[in-house]
This record gives structure tokens, sequence and C-alpha cells, in this order.
């Protein structure tokens, strides 16, 4: 991950401009769009005053490298998203979350893949928690009426009436679990994601929108949940990697 990175998940876990993040910090807002485009590096003190600006504190703290993440993520890079999925998932788990993507695709409301599987569709090095493929909508009360009407079925989670960081999730009538999100800390949903969403290609052909690695970290970072902030080790090895970052030009 580089100070691009930490520059503009900062300000966006924020939700601010670049313009409001110049006015807070004193900085130009066109030097700010130079350090979040890479052009330009701040110092370790301009980059904790940044952050500090947007109400955050960048904490660092030395650890001991973890290598394997790298050989991981550059296993996962050298495959197709679809064998990404295979290689970190059982055969059956794979199948069902290609039909939960697929479906996803094809569907008249917008939507954008989180979590782990999203990570996973972009070279991310660890097993997702669950089979279920996590997304946010553009139109959360079109996209419920669109599932009932193709006969997916709720699930009553505990996690559906959650305030913050919800999930509803919803089963296929062939197989597949989606999980509607919203309210995720770290971002501002769809409206928020929609701005650095990838298409990814499955081997079918079919092309699935996807959360950004870097926003999926921010969602990390910030989550509640355990299974959430476990990958962030992962999605920083991904940021890192020259790959990802080719791919990112």
């Amino acid at each position: 991950m580089t100070t691009s990175d930490i520059v503009r998940i900062a300000r966006q876990r924020a939700g601010i401009t670049q313009q409001q993040l110049a006015d807070r910090s004193g900085h130009p807002r066109e030097t700010i769009a130079r350090w979040e485009t890479g052009a330009r590096e701040p110092s370790l003190a301009t980059l904790k005053a940044l952050v500090a600006a947007c109400d955050l504190d960048l904490v660092i703290h030395l650890v001991q490298r973890d290598a394997s993440l790298d050989g991981l993520v550059a296993d996962q890079l050298a495959l197709t998203p679809t064998a990404r999925l295979g290689r970190l998932m059982p055969a059956a788990t794979k199948d069902e979350t290609l039909r939960a993507l697929r479906w996803l695709a094809d569907a008249r409301t917008a939507a954008i893949v989180i979590g782990g599987v999203a990570a996973v569709l972009q070279g991310g090095p660890q097993q997702p928690a669950a089979g279920q493929v996590e997304f946010v909508s553009g139109d959360p009360y079109a996209m419920e009426a669109e599932m009932r009407d193709a006969g997916l079925i709720p699930s009553d989670t505990a996690e559906r009436w959650a305030d913050i960081d919800r999930r509803a999730p919803w089963t296929l009538p062939d197989g597949g679990t989606v999980s509607l999100a919203s309210n995720v800390p770290g971002t501002g949903d769809y409206p928020d994601l929609r701005r650095s969403a990838r298409t990814v290609q499955l081997d079918d052909g079919t092309g699935v929108q996807v959360a950004h690695p870097r926003d999926l970290l921010r969602m990390a970072d910030a989550s509640p949940r355990e299974s959430e902030r476990a990958r962030v080790p992962g999605l920083r090895a991904l940021l890192s990697h020259p790959l990802d970052r080719e791919a990112r030009a």
C-alpha cells in the first residue's frame, strides 16, 4: 500500500472531498490530487497531518514481515478470477458463489460486490469467511423487490436488523446466497463505491462490478466484524503488488 492509498482511504473514510481536505489541512486541492494519484509523495509528518484532518490517526508500528502473503497474491494474480475462487473454495461452494455472482450481474438493479468474494476475484489471498456474495445496491428497495420477484428467499438473521454494517441474506432457488449490505462502516455505500468500482470478467464472459481493493481495505479496517478485519493484511499485500498497481494505472 502506498502513501497515495493512505491519503485517499483517509479522505473517503471521512466522507469529504479533495477540496474539503485541502481546506482542513491548508494544502492546495491540486496538491491533494497529486498525492492521491501518486504523482507526488507527502512527508511522513504531512501524511500524519492529512490523516488527522480526516479525524483519524495514522498508527505506525513494526511487525514481522509475512512474505508468504506476497507469494500468495502473486499466485492468485496469475489465475483468472474464476480460478481464483476455485483455488480458495471447495468446488460446491465455488459453484454456488459463481451462480450468485451471475445473478447479480444480470439483475436490473445496480449492484457492486464487496467483502471476501470481491477481494478474491481481484487477487486477494485469503479465503472468504462464507460463500455468500455480499453487495451494495444503487437502490436497495428496488433490489429487494427484484429478488422477491425472482423467487429468492430471505433469511431472518440478526445481521439483517443491525443498525450498522447490516447484511440481509437471500438464497437463490437453485443454490447460492447473495447478501445485501447497507450502512457499511468506512464507506458511503453504493454512491461512494461506484466511482472506483472495477468490472471483473468471469470465465463465461459475465462482467461483475466489484469494489476496488483500496475501498475493500477501508471497509475492512473500519469494520466491527473480526472476519472483516482479518482481511486487512491480505488486502494490503494485494495493493502493494506490482501487478495490481499496474492494473490500477
